[in-house]
């Protein structure tokens, strides 16, 4: 019964796991950093961006950040509820179009996906209270994106499921081939450890097949590599960009130019936060939204201090005051924008953020 249980338990499971680990290190498709990129890429969206990154679950969410830092929308909090809650995390978010602000199409999608078709300029929208037909227009405008990416050759149609498919119910038959292995060793009395040894291995390896297999994923086409590639660009400077607020303020060069209070050094630095401030959206994208807040804030405050540019700071801080007062960045990716998972099935969302209707 040994070699029973080797040839039809523990050897087609670890055959199994060999397969899952294969295949999902194909589902990762990873690109080389060209080297550190400041800004996206020419023509780029976030919509797109973030399908081209499988960040489903945060691409609503960082396009409505986009329109914000580019001064198309207002995002609005009502500070005093903030603070009564007891929790500033569970302030309400509204939105105000911009007088003069031009959307493009897919634009409009997400702000009529989240707040409804009426886009009156100095109208505030808050989020829809049906929460079912909020996830559904959310779901159509990945789909709708993911369409435009497949028409235009940069992904193929459908995702690669059915090796993972193939996979766990291998997995599954392993599985039940190992346990009535055992209630029969066990039943007969079977002597000697290695026979259950052996199968409870084959349990334990094809149980870990399962939990290894990738679930349905996006196929890229060549095309979206050159893409994909300026992306982990931006990825590394955003992470290499972190560190640098320390190591700038810690050289003797950063302290001079900390001194210089002319014009030409404040316009320096406010073209800097503003530049690092149109990153935030793919800061969220890249899952570093944390501490890229908290570099914008840095930076913020010292552009705040700095003499000549409080006008112009009263401006470009608006969209980080107005995050922190949500609960952060990571409070407002939850709300908005972690509607849909990356397979397409609806997650729940955080209670008490979707609140009414307009005002």
């Amino acid at each position: 019964m040994l070699i029973t249980a080797a040839l039809f338990g523990l050897a087609p499971a670890l055959l199994l796991l060999v397969l899952a680990v294969v295949e999902r290190a194909r589902s990762a498709q990873r690109v080389a950093s060209p080297g550190a990129r400041f800004t996206p890429a020419e023509g780029a969206t976030v919509l797109y961006d973030a399908l081209l990154l499988n960040a489903d679950r945060k691409a609503v969410a960082a396009a409505l950040i986009d329109l914000a830092v580019r001064r198309k929308v207002r995002l609005l909090v009502d500070a005093d509820a903030a603070e009564s809650g007891g929790s500033r995390k569970r302030a309400p978010v509204g939105m105000e179009i911009v007088d003069g602000a031009t959307f493009t199409p897919e634009e409009l999608s997400v702000l009529e996906a989240l707040f409804g078709p009426d886009h009156t300029p100095g109208r505030v929208r808050r989020f829809s209270s049906d929460a079912r037909a909020l996830h559904r227009r959310v779901r159509g405008v990945l789909d709708e994106t993911e369409k435009r990416l497949a028409s235009a050759g940069l992904i193929a149609r459908g995702r690669r499921g059915w090796a993972t498919f193939l996979i766990r119910v291998a997995a599954v038959l392993v599985i039940a081939v190992c346990l009535l292995l055992l209630v029969a060793a066990w039943a007969v009395s079977e002597p000697g450890a290695a026979l259950y040894v052996v199968l409870i291995a084959g349990l334990i390896v094809a149980i870990a097949a399962i939990a290894v297999a990738p679930r349905p994923w996006r196929r890229f086409r060549p095309a979206a590599q050159p893409m994909r590639a300026h992306l982990a660009g931006m990825r590394e400077y955003i992470a290499l960009a972190e560190a640098e607020p320390l190591r700038f303020s810690q050289s003797a060069g950063g302290a001079e130019l900390r001194a210089d209070v002319s014009p030409e050094a404040s316009s320096a630095r406010l073209q800097r936060f503003l530049l690092n401030e149109r990153l935030l959206p793919y800061a969220v994208l890249f899952g570093l939204e944390r501490s890229w807040t908290a570099v914008l804030q840095t930076e913020s405050r010292e552009l705040r201090v700095a003499e000549g540019i409080d006008g112009a700071m009263e401006v470009a801080g608006a969209v980080i005051d107005v995050i922190e007062l949500v609960g952060g960045v990571v409070h407002l990716v939850s709300a908005v924008g972690e509607l849909v998972d990356a397979t397409g099935g609806v997650v729940e969302v955080v209670g008490g953020v979707f609140e009414a209707v307009s005002s």
